[in-house]
């Protein structure tokens, strides 16, 4: 492994060190990659005839384009701009597991694959000449979140788009192991279902965020590049000196325990003269906060109140939840349920219904210009008019 070049990348303040490396040692440090982040995207099952001709190019000694790489743990009391060679390279050593590919796994991928091949068939001649080619790679050294999240978009315009729910399920997969103050966020993959307040899917808290940073309730993976960075823009504004991804998560389970404290005893028991045309939204209050509709509605909405001046940042709502008014009078979450039936029986697509609706309720919650100002009753009424002045 061998320094060639360093380039300070001011836009994102990171140190750029181009490096060349045997495809040996490579494929080696990619392993590593591969199998600890579990967030990393999936190889592109369309593309395996271009990657199929890629290891045939291997074998005959083809330049593979640099792969690009992120370490966003550097600590030193140095700057890193001073950081050594030999340290970058002791560095990378040492901190394999704390590598992101932010381009070329694809290409990662094609190689790990020729490997195998080539061992499976114990070919040792070709694996010694493979492995002693010549591979450039970049590595963003001191790089951050947000300078992640800008790269990787960057990178990957024109090629096999990256959902940017996805990407900030990669910058925030930290939490899977460290919790937010005892919250547990539970994976697709872990086979275990949400079963109490403290807990949420990873996938739909993600999906409530970034709700939040497009301003938009409707879950749409957003492939387009300049949309993309301006939600950027929005989140690297609003995440000078905090982790706004935390703070997101800590305001919605404050709110989430609040409402389930006041409500708890309430279940929905239906009215003979009032009948659903199915099953209710839910049939305790515990089980409201965990539903995606809601976090998306919640987020959109909050993002929508900071746009318009009504609210400063997302802090100021942990300041309001204990004033918010539920009545004694439990009658109202029998209205949200009812409510939320109509939408299903004439909406054209439910779920992107329900969080309208859910968006203009905590819309309404939490605007202090409004007649539903922190009275949860009243929100449940004023959005369902707003709703059906929306959809009508």
């Amino acid at each position: 492994m061998e320094i060639i070049n360093k380039i300070y990348d001011k836009r994102i303040k990171a140190l750029n060190c181009l490096i060349e490396i045997d495809l040996g040692e490579y494929y080696k440090l990619s392993n590593k990659i591969l199998d600890l982040n579990q967030f990393q995207r999936r190889r592109v099952k369309s593309s395996s005839t271009v990657y199929s001709l890629l290891k045939n190019d291997i074998l005959e000694g083809c330049v593979i384009p640099p792969i690009v790489l992120a370490h966003s743990k550097f600590k030193d009391e140095k700057s890193v701009e001073e950081i050594s060679d030999i340290e970058i390279i002791e560095l990378i050593q040492s901190q394999q597991d704390k590598l992101i590919i932010l381009d070329g796994l694809q290409r990662t991928y094609t190689i790990k694959d020729l490997y195998e091949e080539l061992e499976k068939k114990g070919d040792n001649d070709n694996l010694e000449i493979v492995s002693s080619q010549k591979l450039r790679i970049e590595i963003y050294l001191g790089i951050d979140k947000i300078g992640i999240l800008y790269r990787m978009l960057t990178l990957n315009t024109g090629q096999t788009p990256m959902s940017i729910r996805h990407q900030i399920e990669i910058l925030y997969s930290d939490y899977l192991t460290n919790p937010i103050e005892g919250i547990t966020f539970i994976t697709e993959t872990a086979e275990r279902r949400v079963d109490n307040i403290n807990q949420y899917n990873f996938k739909d808290i993600v999906e409530g965020f970034n709700s939040y940073l497009d301003r938009d309730y409707l879950t749409i993976d957003r492939f387009d590049i300049l949309d993309n960075i301006k939600s950027l823009e929005k989140l690297s504004k609003e995440n000078q000196s905090k982790d706004l991804f935390n703070e997101f998560v800590k305001v919605y389970h404050k709110l989430t325990l609040f409402i389930n404290e006041r409500l708890q005893d309430w279940t929905f028991e239906e009215d003979n003269e009032k009948r659903l045309s199915g099953q209710p939204f839910i049939r305790s209050i515990d089980k409201l906060f965990s539903k995606s509709q809601v976090m998306t509605g919640f987020g959109s909405a909050i993002g929508k109140l900071i746009d318009l001046n009504l609210l400063s940042e997302i802090s100021d709502i942990e300041n309001l939840i204990e004033q918010i008014n539920t009545d004694e009078n439990q009658t109202f979450m029998h209205q949200l349920m009812y409510n939320l039936d109509v939408i299903r029986v004439n909406a054209k697509k439910i779920g992107n219904d329900q969080r309208m609706y859910f968006h203009f309720l905590f819309r309404e919650l939490f605007d202090h210009k409004g007649d539903a100002y922190l009275n949860f009753s009243r929100s449940i009424s004023e959005a369902f008019a707003s709703y059906q002045r929306k959809t009508q």
